[in-house]
């Protein structure tokens, strides 16, 4: 049996992910508990131990940075979290 990874249940991209959390809450949790958002976040220190602060700033940074948003989920998770904390471990 081969290792299933958790991945963005609605999201493919930043600008996805900014609509499903503009219009469900437990949609947009669901999102921010795959395995691929788990790594990008983990990957910056400096991320709020707050998951929904974390959450809403990310969803908050995407919606205004449209270019960013554009990319790939994982990546544009990368994008928002090393903008907006930008320290790294």
């Amino acid at each position: 049996m081969g290792l299933l990874l958790a991945t963005p249940a609605f999201a493919d991209t930043g600008r996805d992910l900014v609509r499903v959390c503009g219009q469900s809450a437990s949609l947009c949790g669901s999102d921010f508990q795959s395995d691929e958002f788990a790594a990008a976040l983990k990957a910056n220190a400096c991320v709020p131990a707050d998951p929904a602060a974390a959450q809403g700033a990310i969803v908050a940074y995407l919606g205004k940075h449209p270019r960013n948003a554009r990319l790939e989920i994982s990546n544009a998770v990368t994008q928002a979290s090393s903008a907006l904390w930008p320290c790294h471990r």
